[in-house]
C-alpha cells in the first residue's frame, strides 16, 4: 500500500484573525453590530452582578446606616413634628409627615454609609420613597447628582414631580 503525501495549507477565515477572537470594530475605530451585542452582552452581566450583590448585602447596609442615624432622625422627627401633623384622625401617618422623614432620612443615611462600591464601580445610596414611609436602596454613578432625586421615588420608579423613570434595585 502507497500513502501519497500532499503537503498544502488551508486557510479558512480572516487574515490575520486568531482562533476564539472576534473583530468587534471596523478598520476605522467604530462597532460593528457584533460589538454592539457584545457590549450590551456585557452590560447586562455588570447589572445582574451588581443586583446579586445588592441582595447579598442590602440588609446589612441598611442596617447599619439606620443605626448611625437614628438619633439625629428622631430628634429630626419630634421637631418636624411641631410643624407638621405626625398622624392624621383616622390613625394613618400624614403624607407630608412622610414626604419630609424620608427625605431626611436618605440624607442622614447616605451620609453615614458613604461611597461603598458595588462591583461594577457604582455606589449605593439611599432614596426617600414617595407616599410611604422609608427609603429605596439604589445603585447610582460616583458622579451621579443627588438632588435629581432629592423629592423622592415611587414604588414604580417613577421621580416625584419629573417624568423620568429610574431603575431602582428591588430586593
Amino acid at each position: 500500500m502507497y500513502y501519497i503525501s500532499i503537503n498544502y495549507l488551508s486557510h479558512h477565515g480572516i487574515l490575520g484573525q486568531k482562533w476564539g477572537v472576534r473583530r468587534y470594530q471596523n478598520p476605522d475605530g467604530s462597532l460593528t453590530k457584533a460589538g454592539y451585542r457584545h457590549l450590551q452582552r456585557l452590560q447586562r452581566q455588570e447589572e445582574r452582578k451588581d443586583l446579586r450583590w445588592v441582595k447579598r448585602n442590602q440588609k446589612r447596609l441598611y442596617n447599619s446606616a439606620y443605626r448611625q442615624s437614628r438619633k439625629e432622625l428622631n430628634a429630626y422627627d419630634r421637631e418636624l413634628a411641631k410643624y407638621v401633623p405626625k398622624k392624621l384622625k383616622n390613625g394613618k401617618i400624614s403624607k407630608t409627615f412622610a414626604a419630609y422623614h424620608n427625605v431626611k432620612m436618605a440624607e442622614l443615611m447616605n451620609q453615614a454609609l458613604g461611597d461603598v462600591p458595588a462591583p461594577s464601580g457604582k455606589v449605593v445610596r439611599f432614596v426617600a420613597k414617595r407616599g410611604e414611609v422609608g427609603v429605596h436602596t439604589a445603585l447610582a454613578d460616583r458622579d451621579y447628582d443627588m438632588s435629581n432625586v432629592k423629592r423622592g421615588v415611587y414604588g414604580s420608579g417613577k421621580v416625584a414631580y419629573k417624568k423620568k423613570q429610574l431603575e431602582r434595585v428591588s430586593v
